[in-house]
């Protein structure tokens, strides 16, 4: 190259080169500076967001155990005003049950007193006397020799409640056994998302243009 007449073309040539190359070099330095840049901010925004999560995890769990505690005290008055529909029902069948007993004893008390009434008229001696106390006696003794209803009393039964809140633990344990995150996939309302345009554990990510990116290439 340094003889002829092309003496000193080439390295013409190749200081032209080099010159353009220079500039690609620190067009290059710069592009990788900013995207260095890029990368350190990515790192600060998703640092900041994983405290923001840390954050709403620890609120959301708190918020949880409040709406657990009150589905407690729920399950526990249900728990109480099954109880007590228990024991009013079974109060008023018992005061049912009491009032029939006393029905029945004060029957036996006009029993007894008729059986002591009709005795003396039996041993009545003046005939005429006797017919008459009968005759007196005759109705009462007819309406209470009469046979009188015999009383099974059906026992009032429970069953209705604990069938009731058998099939309610029943669909809950159905429910429960069902994993967590199948139920809230089924449930469009429940669906965990950053936001309408991320999806679960994803990252938004912007891409350069294509005029960018075939430039850098």
């Amino acid at each position: 190259p340094v003889l002829g007449a092309h003496r000193g073309h080439p390295v013409g040539l190749a200081l032209e080169e080099a010159v353009h190359v220079q500039k690609l070099i620190q067009e290059c330095l710069k592009q990788l500076e900013t995207k260095k840049q890029q990368n350190v901010g990515n790192i600060t925004h998703i640092e900041d967001t994983a405290e923001k999560l840390k954050a709403h995890a620890e609120s959301s769990k708190t918020w949880l155990t409040g709406k657990f505690t009150e589905l407690r005290l729920l399950l526990d008055e249900e728990e109480a005003l099954a109880k007590k529909f228990i024991d009013k029902n079974m109060q008023l069948t018992l005061q049912a049950y009491r009032e029939h007993i006393k029905s029945c004893k004060e029957q036996i008390d006009g029993m007894h007193s008729l059986s002591t009434r009709v005795w003396r008229i039996s041993q009545e001696p003046d005939p005429i006397q006797l017919l008459q106390e009968y005759r007196a006696a005759e109705q009462e003794m007819q309406r209470q020799t009469s046979l009188g209803e015999v009383c099974y009393p059906t026992p009032l039964s429970f069953e209705p409640v604990k069938s009731f809140f058998q099939g309610f633990v029943d669909a809950m344990q159905s429910l429960l056994q069902t994993p967590l995150d199948t139920r809230l996939k089924e449930n469009t309302n429940c669906q965990l998302s950053g936001s309408a345009s991320t999806k679960l554990a994803s990252l938004l990510k912007t891409s350069p243009s294509p005029e960018r990116s075939l430039f850098l290439k």
